[in-house]
C-alpha cells in the first residue's frame, strides 16, 4: 500500500494542490469539502430533528427537497475527500481515525433509507418508534462523521 499511497500523493493534481499557495490550491478544496459537510450533515440533521418532534408544524412531505441538498453535498464531498486524501495519502491511509470517519459515513447514509421512506410516506399523525429511534441515531452517526473527520488532522502520522 505505501507505494500506492506515494503514488497518489505524487500525482501531478494532488501535489500541485498541495504544494500551492493560492486560493486555488487546498483551501479551495477545504473550504468546499466544509460546504458539502454542511449540506449533508445539515438536512441529515433537519430531517432527523423534525421526525424527532421538533417542527411540528412542518409537513414532513416538505423536507422532501432537502435531499437534493444532500445529495449535491455528498457527490461535492465524494470529490474534495478524495482530493484531501490524495495529497496526504502516506499519513491518511494508515490513520485509524480516515476509517473510522469512512464507517460512520456509511453508517449515516444507510441511516437515512427508513427517514427518507418517513418523509416521503408523509405519517405526519405517528411517527413510528422504529424511524425516530434512526433519526436519533442518524444525528449521532454525523455528529461521529464531522468529529472523526476533523480528528484525523490531529491522529495522523
Amino acid at each position: 500500500m505505501e507505494g500506492f499511497f506515494t503514488w497518489l500523493e505524487d500525482l501531478h493534481l494532488s501535489s500541485t494542490i498541495a504544494a500551492s499557495s493560492t486560493l486555488y490550491g487546498f483551501a479551495l478544496v477545504l473550504v468546499l469539502h466544509t460546504v458539502g459537510i454542511a449540506l449533508t450533515a445539515g438536512p441529515a440533521a433537519v430531517m432527523s430533528l423534525r421526525l424527532l418532534g421538533v417542527g411540528r408544524p412542518m409537513p414532513l412531505a416538505s423536507l422532501q427537497t432537502l435531499f437534493k441538498f444532500f445529495w449535491v453535498g455528498f457527490i461535492g464531498n465524494a470529490i474534495t475527500g478524495t482530493l484531501l486524501f490524495m495529497m496526504a495519502a502516506t499519513r491518511t491511509g494508515y490513520n485509524p481515525m480516515y476509517y473510522a470517519k469512512l464507517l460512520f459515513l456509511a453508517l449515516a447514509v444507510l441511516a437515512l433509507r427508513p427517514i427518507r421512506t418517513a418523509i416521503t410516506n408523509d405519517g405526519d399523525i405517528d411517527v413510528p418508534s422504529r424511524v425516530r429511534t434512526m433519526a436519533l441515531l442518524s444525528l449521532l452517526l454525523w455528529g461521529a462523521v464531522i468529529t472523526s473527520g476533523r480528528l484525523i488532522a490531529y491522529t495522523s502520522k
